[in-house]
């Protein structure tokens, strides 16, 4: 279990800010797992977004940090179920909306997790946090150095980063930080 230098309500309470910085809204069913997660996360963990689905065994809390996507199940009898997927180890992650709710899914190798029952709203915003906390931990992993006279890609770049600043995936901090380094400044 992660080393904890925080006591759990201390922790817990850092958690919900998170998730209220982040707009998580749908937590259906999972009041367990949100109160498990102080002991499933590192210290350094940063919550990025959640919701919750339906998978394999029942409803489970699937979380986005800044260093792993993160699936708690806490049983009535089996205790809990918990299963990480690294982010180097994603290679897709798409969603569908139906009638009533949508499904995510999530490619790592030759496996592929199917969250289902997940809220219309939630979905592409869970998508889409991902698909960012993936890229921002690349980012970090190959310290890429943009020259800032390619302008083809930053201008691309910048034009994405607004796109994810306006929808509010992003904070002006993040924003303002990563044009900086497209930017080469």
């Amino acid at each position: 279990m992660p080393e904890n230098t925080y006591s759990t309500n201390d922790r817990m309470k850092k958690i919900r800010q998170q998730f209220s910085e982040a707009g998580v809204s749908d937590l259906f069913g999972t009041k367990k797992e949100v109160k498990a997660l102080p002991d499933l996360l590192n210290d350094t963990e940063v919550v990025l977004y959640a919701t919750s689905g339906f998978v394999d065994k029942g409803t489970v809390l699937i979380v986005v940090t800044n260093e792993r996507l993160v699936f708690i199940n806490r049983g009535l009898i089996y205790g809990t179920d918990f299963k990480e997927i690294p982010f180097k180890h994603i290679n897709a992650v798409s969603y569908s909306k139906g009638l009533v709710l949508a499904k995510i899914s999530v490619t790592n190798g030759a496996n592929v997790t199917i969250i289902d029952k997940v809220s219309k709203a939630a979905a592409p915003i869970f998508v889409q946090k991902l698909k960012y906390a993936i890229s921002q931990k690349e980012d970090k992993q190959t310290n890429v150095v943009v020259d800032s006279s390619s302008n083809d890609g930053s201008v691309n770049n910048l034009i994405n980063l607004k796109g994810l600043l306006d929808q509010g995936i992003i904070t002006q901090e993040e924003f303002d930080a990563k044009k900086k380094q497209i930017l080469g400044l």
